[in-house]
């Protein structure tokens, strides 16, 4: 089964005073979006299950990483077809994902698919409208059989604060979606990452800070980090 994506949006329509509210709701499907290695063409759908019609605009990017920071870049690698479409309410409209030129390069290439709301005209200033944007990732080249490890490192800094360090030199994206510290003293400290975005993408590295107080106790503190590799265990010395 592939994985759905159901956002509701609310827009507030008519007269300032009027109160009326209208509403608009789309399911995604997949949220991921995976090429593997041979495969030049995919599919997703989006359904509008509001009682309104819908306009959505579509555009691809290259997605690389930079330290913590997602850096899009535009790229013409990938077709998106239509670009723009209207849902009716209760409609769907299939999309069409096509990779220009072959997909047999070794490497897999990470992009992100944005699907924006396009508001209605705002007649005479009487409408207010909260857009819809979703941000998918894509990725180009995966091989199914890789495994997407990840290396960890903790090291103190300045004022001994603790910072985590996931480098991935696999093949594969992967995301971290739980980390839990134990330090020597048996406490279990807040872990802040420092990028919103929890993937970490082949060849890239992501980090977190670990907020206990006076920067907790010497010595070695344990990781479990939940990732889609499944749950694993490690001891760090920082």
């Amino acid at each position: 089964m592939r994985p759905t994506l159901f956002l509701p949006v609310l827009m507030l329509v008519g007269g300032l005073f009027a109160g009326a509210v209208r509403a608009a709701s789309l399911e995604v499907s997949p949220v991921r979006v995976t090429l593997t290695q041979g495969e030049t063409a995919t599919t997703i759908e989006v359904t509008n299950h509001g009682d309104a019609p819908t306009a959505v605009q579509a555009r691809l990017y290259r997605w690389t990483q930079a330290g913590d920071e997602d850096v899009l870049t535009p790229t013409a690698d990938v077709i998106v077809s239509p670009p723009i479409f209207t849902l009716p309410d209760g409609g769907s409209q299939t999309m069409r994902l096509l990779l220009r030129g072959s997909n047999s390069a070794s490497g897999e290439r990470s992009y992100r698919l944005l699907l924006d709301e396009v508001p209605p005209a705002n007649a005479g200033n009487r409408l207010i409208a909260f857009t819809l944007h979703m941000s998918l990732p894509v990725f180009v080249g995966a091989v199914l059989s890789a495994r997407p490890t990840l290396q960890w490192r903790a090291e103190r800094g300045a004022g001994r604060a603790i910072t985590l360090t996931a480098t991935n030199a696999s093949p594969a994206y992967n995301k971290v979606s739980d980390i839990d510290v134990t330090l020597s003293d048996g406490s279990h400290p807040k872990v802040v990452p420092h990028a919103t975005n929890p993937y970490v993408l082949s060849g890239d590295e992501r980090h977190w800070l670990v907020q206990s107080h006076d920067n907790g106790p010497g010595g070695p503190l344990h990781l479990s980090v939940t990732s889609l590799t499944g749950k694993s265990e490690l001891t760090l010395t920082p």
